[in-house]
């Protein structure tokens, strides 16, 4: 079984959803490195060092919870470098991270009982 971790998710300034996960998975990509291959035979590697995490999980919550987020993200987000973002995410370990600017994508099933899944992917991005 994978460690449970928790997701804040922060859409505006004091309006946000927890998740726990236990599926958590984080994608490191290295954006425009180009490697080369040249006619002297030599191989070059050009990078930048632009790092772009891409966060996905599945986890429970209320349904209140997904109806705010739904009409939220429905409605016009304003992606200001601040907002929408990773409030915290804190691992089972008790460590945590912080206040990581994202762009969500989520996907919402019916459970019952007042309860949905839901899926997500939050792409990290820089201003």
């Amino acid at each position: 079984m994978a460690d449970e971790a928790q997701i804040i998710y922060e859409y505006t300034n004091g309006n946000d959803v927890s998740i726990k996960t236990d599926d958590l998975k984080i994608d490191p990509r290295r954006l425009f490195v180009q490697i080369t291959a040249r006619p002297d035979g030599n191989i070059y590697v050009d990078d930048p060092a632009i790092i772009q995490r891409i966060f996905t999980g599945t986890g429970t919550i209320e349904g209140s919870d997904a109806n705010e987020l739904h009409d939220v993200q429905i409605a016009s987000i304003t992606f200001d470098g601040t907002y929408p973002r990773i409030k915290k995410i804190y691992w089972k370990t008790g460590a945590t991270e912080d206040n990581i600017p994202v762009s969500g994508h989520f996907v919402f099933g019916d459970l019952g009982f007042g309860m949905w899944t839901v899926s997500f992917t939050l792409t990290e991005y820089s201003a």
